[in-house]
């Protein structure tokens, strides 16, 4: 699949791994509309997300820089934690998600393309 530059530069700065489908023992787990999802270096695609593709991946590729960046133990647990004290806090599931600081950086990444600082 042909992707653009900066993208292809992200991810081998990153060393991450695309795959443009779910496994199988991922799939139960996942809500319908989930386009990508991140586990470690694997970025994982759900086929047929057309256009959105280059959003997903600048999305996906920015989680896998913060678990460069923090490891990837502990990044998961502050994910986790965070979305948790969001609940605690009275905001909807899907509120609290998009308020975890890592998701807030991610959304971010998605509209400007950039070079990779690892």
């Amino acid at each position: 699949m042909k992707l653009p530059f900066e993208i292809n530069e992200a991810i081998a700065e990153t060393r991450a791994r695309v795959r443009f489908h779910y496994p199988w023992w991922l799939r139960p787990f996942l809500m319908e509309r989930v386009g990508a999802i991140t586990i470690g270096r694997r970025i994982y695609v759900r086929s047929g997300v057309g256009e959105h593709l280059h959003r997903l991946l600048r999305h996906e590729l920015e989680h896998v820089r913060q678990i460069n960046k923090k490891g990837l133990l502990r990044f998961y647990i502050l994910y986790v934690v965070e979305y948790l004290k969001n609940v605690r806090a009275g905001m909807t599931s899907y509120d609290a998600y998009r308020n975890i600081s890592f998701e807030r950086d991610a959304y971010a990444a998605e509209e400007v393309p950039r070079s990779v600082d690892v």
